[in-house]
């Protein structure tokens, strides 16, 4: 297929010409025929070629994106495929992933409470999916005890993906206003062709084990460092430790191979008015973490009626999500002395309130998330005349979530006191609508003028409710109660309910398919904030120019393609959690004589009206060009300067509460992206293509507003400082042990100094690392020869630093009930010793979590995925009723080569970096199409 540069292209064997092309129809067809050219700009029903696209927007199309990964969710498999997209995955199943388009959209917050969301817009045919976010308040802050929350992107099925368009400049974004500070990933699913059905059958089998699994001590060295520990906490200085040779690893007990199914079914096809898709698909992943298991069910449709100017396009797609998770204490491991069974064949307790035997634990406790959900969305248009269309859509996200966290009394999980067994039921409803009209119009002006306009407006609600029932001492307590069947119950509930109102507009205009212009404006009205800052109005502009349409550079054979982009533009974010504005109020029906119930504000969150929104201006510089038609670069630089960014600051306790949400800090966001796709060689029987992608990301904090620059008083190291990252680690800089006394020293403003000789303060703070990569990327490599395929994917990080949880290195008070990494074995053993890497085991030792003793280098590269399918000759077959046929091997998180390696017996970044172990999966599976 030839790039569309000259003023005339052949498509699949047509003359068209560019203008042509440049009309709705005429994009219609050429979507049926080169998807690669075509680019969906909103989920507005706008879309342009390629070479017209101002906006910066990077799309990912169904052959792209390798689905027979083994992953829950489409994120995960598209890391290292865009450049600017940080996606930093979670290795706990469905659990939420974190999605940064060009830097964090908002600041880190430093007091542990949920921040405003620093993730993209997710659009779904139309539909803005809601975010299943943890409120400002106890019970559901997302804490360790809170409900489990959920990745909307794991709720529906990943084969079903057309394409993803990822919005991130403002000249893309601007249409979405202030829902878009974060950019926007537009998802656009399969959808039914015209044509005699044709029915899609896939299943796939793989089976999985841990990874990069932490080294903890065994029996012998438990009781040798243990011993170590008694001996200097003992009046007499002697060990009291006797090992009777229990060795037992819980790391490996809890921890085996596990399996993966998926299989999908669906059928398409379509008459002269109608067409239809529809899909069955079911996956189930016991994981390598004995007991723990994802299961997906889910069904969805697509309905099209095209009768002569009206258009109507139905989608819903319905999500059973069931995740079982008891094996909850992979950061508790037991010491290698304790056994797992007593005399009497029963599993054995550990003696150690809140952590329990954590085989009895995941054997006799639960820990589930069930969730249904519902997308849908219905598409009407009409064209009123020629160029002229009116649409409107309307668009739901239902979800209901029971999630259940039962502690059982037959084991210390469950056991406090004279208190047995702790019940938690965590009832969470989503609902979220958004409807839209909107009027186009599109005209060519002679042969060299070409102009389309969009205006609309935009209604949308959003409405989550919480319920949190917990219980606790029950009368059965060997098998799950309800928290209101125990002696001490509580009940708590919070809605938080929010609207929008919005008007936009763009207006596109380009000359002789060589010098384009985009201009949009929108204005937002949100209830989330209070009635004097409920408006905010965001626009943008955006300009390019195509110098390969000009007459000196079209018969150029080095250089097929040549663009210069420019944008700015102002956008927002209304995402700003729980009551930001109104406050927090708590309503009690107990202690009061009155027949009524009363309510008196919390003081964690006082109102604010005068709260305003998150303001994002956006700059953006871009070069397209191709190289001997096969080679494509993009070239970006971009700064995104953040304004009014919601902090949390102290205010004074006269007004009766201890901190206020205000808008008190200013930020920047800048950085370089560049891209490459080669189109080597495309050939009947050979045919080779990569992708490459790397980007860089800076940050910086510019202004605060409020009393101080504040700092985390938390082990988190984060701070709120003028001049430093938003992403900068605080803490103090290790440089060894003192051979004299086994303590640790740090250079503290110039001066070294033991552990406990100085006070942890911001005063004595300094930057010690920073989370933020200095380089992102990844790679994608695809060749085919006859019928067979093979294809890899790469991604990368350079820079960005871990701090790793000291516990389990250096925090040998912990020994009484717990295991260490053998790390802790590299000890101080007295005056002289200058190999140690940790301090004299005793349990007064002044302990600094955050310091660069713990902080590791996160550079590495990952083979995330090799693919290897076969096209079965079915052609050889008469009469076959399978049209065409593939098996596939499939290996994902296949290898990992970090640049600071591990010391030779011990654990380093590779170990430390998921204290929930990421697994290896190898699949097989077979496709067909009949």
């Amino acid at each position: 297929m030839k790039r569309i540069i000259a003023s005339a292209v052949v498509v699949c064997g047509l003359s068209v010409t560019k203008a042509q092309l440049s009309t709705s129809k005429n994009i219609d067809t050429l979507k049926t025929k080169n998807i690669d050219e075509v680019i969906i700009t909103s989920s507005y029903g706008t879309q342009k070629l390629k070479e017209e696209v101002v906006g910066s927007i990077v799309t990912i199309n169904s052959q792209d994106i390798i689905t027979s990964q083994p992953y829950e969710s489409i994120d995960k498999m598209i890391i290292g495929l865009t450049p600017g997209v940080q996606i930093v995955s979670n290795t706990e199943l469905g659990k939420p992933v974190s999605i940064n388009i060009r830097g964090l959209g908002s600041m880190i917050p430093i007091n542990g409470l949920p921040g405003t969301s620093t993730q993209p817009l997710i659009v779904v045919d139309g539909v803005i999916m809601r975010e299943d976010m943890p409120f400002n308040e106890a019970y559901f802050d997302g804490g360790s005890t809170a409900e489990i929350n959920l990745n909307p992107l794991a709720r529906f099925n990943s084969d079903n993906i057309e394409s993803i368009n990822i919005l991130k400049d403002a000249a893309a974004v601007a249409l979405y206003g202030a829902e878009s500070a974060n950019g926007v990933i537009l998802i656009t699913t399969k959808k039914g062709r015209k044509g005699k059905p044709v029915y899609t059958f896939s299943t796939q089998y793989g089976v999985s084990e841990s990874i990069n699994k932490i080294k903890y001590l065994n029996g012998q060295q438990y009781a040798q460092l243990r011993n170590e520990y008694n001996k200097n906490n003992s009046a007499n200085g002697n060990g009291s430790y006797i090992w009777d040779g229990t060795d037992v690893d819980w790391f490996e007990l809890m921890n085996g191979n596990g399996d993966f199914f998926r299989t999908n079914f669906t059928t398409s096809g379509g008459g002269k008015y109608f067409t239809y898709r529809v899909g069955i698909d079911y996956s189930k992943n016991n994981e390598s973490k004995i007991l723990n298991s994802l299961e997906k069910k889910g069904i969805d449709a697509t309905l099209g009626f095209n009768y002569r100017k009206l258009k109507v396009n139905l989608y819903a797609a319905y999500n059973n999500f069931l995740k079982q998770q008891p094996n909850t204490y992979f950061n508790l491991i037991l010491s290698p002395t304790s056994p797992v069974y007593d005399q009497d064949g029963n599993y054995a307790l550990s003696g150690s309130v809140g952590i329990p035997n954590p085989l009895a634990a995941a054997n006799q406790n639960i820990s589930s998330v069930d969730n249904n959900s519902l997308l849908s969305s219905i598409n009407v248009s009409y064209d009123l005349a020629k160029g002229l269309k009116v649409s409107s859509l309307f668009g739901v996200d239902i979800s209901k979530k029971d999630n259940i966290d039962w502690k059982s009394g037959l084991n210390q999980s469950g056991i406090t006191s004279n208190n047995y067994g702790r019940s938690r039921l965590f009832i969470s409803d989503g609902f979220r609508w958004n409807w839209s009209g909107h009027l186009s119009y599109e005209k060519n002006f002679g042969n060299r003028h070409h102009s389309d306009i969009l205006i609309g407006s935009e209604l949308r609600q959003n409405k989550d409710s919480k319920e949190a029932l917990v219980g606790s001492n029950f009368i059965d307590y060997a098998v799950y109660q309800n928290p209101q069947l125990g002696k001490n119950y509580t009940y708590k509930t919070l809605t938080q309910e929010s609207s929008g109102r919005s008007f936009f507009s763009q207006l596109n205009y380009d000359y002789s398919k060589k010098y384009f212009l985009t201009a949009s404006l929108r204005r937002d009205e949100s209830s989330t904030f209070g009635p004097d800052t409920n408006a905010s109005l965001n626009g943008a502009i955006g300009a390019s120019w195509v110098l390969s349409n000009e007459n000196f550079l079209q018969q150029n054979e080095l250089i097929s393609f040549l663009r210069l982009r420019a944008s700015w533009g102002m956008t927002g974010n209304s995402r700003i959690g729980s009551y930001r504005s109104a406050g927090l109020y708590s309503v009690s029906q107990n202690g009061f004589i009155y027949d009524y119930d009363y309510a008196y504000p919390q003081t964690s969150s006082p109102q604010n009206r005068m709260l305003s929104w998150e303001k994002n201006e956006k700059w953006n510089l871009g070069l397209d060009f191709s190289l001997f038609k096969k080679i494509d670069f993009t070239v970006e630089v971009f700064r995104n300067n953040l304004s009014d960014v919601i902090v949390s600051r102290t205010v004074p306790l006269e007004s009766g509460y201890g901190s206020a949400e205000i808008n008190g800090a200013d930020m920047y966001n800048k950085g370089l992206e560049i891209s490459m796709r080669g189109n080597w060689l495309s050939r009947k029987n050979f045919r080779w293509n990569t992708t490459f992608n790397i980007s860089s990301v800076q940050n910086k904090v510019t202004d605060l507003f409020g009393l101080q620059d504040e700092f985390s008083t938390a082990a988190n190291a984060r701070a709120q400082k003028i001049g430093a990252s938003t992403s900068a680690i605080w803490g103090y800089h290790w440089i060894g042990i003192n051979s004299s006394n086994g303590q640790d020293q740090y250079l503290v403003n110039g001066e070294i100094k033991d552990a406990n000789q100085f006070t942890q303060d911001d005063t004595t703070y300094s930057i010690i690392g920073n989370s933020q990569p200095d380089l992102t990327g990844g790679l994608s490599n695809s060749i085919s020869y006859r019928k067979f395929t093979f294809s890899f994917l790469i991604n990368f990080e350079i820079g960005g630093d871990v701090m790793v949880e000291d516990e389990i290195i250096d925090q040998h008070r912990i020994l009484s009930n717990r295991n260490m990494s053998v790390n802790a074995l590299d000890y101080w053993t007295g005056a002289g010793d200058t190999n140690a890497v940790n301090h004299i085991p005793k349990s007064n030792n002044r302990i600094i979590p955050n310091s660069t003793k713990f902080i590791y280098d996160n550079t590495h590269v990952k083979l995330q995925n090799i693919n290897i399918s076969y096209q079965l000759p079915l052609q050889q077959i008469k009469n076959s009723f399978i049209k065409n046929a593939s098996i596939f091997v499939d290996c994902t998180n296949a290898l990992y080569w970090y640049k600071e390696k591990s010391p030779a017996g011990r654990n380093g970044i590779r170990e430390f970096r998921y204290l929930y172990p990421e697994m290896r999966t190898a699949s097989f599976g077979f496709k067909a199409n009949f």
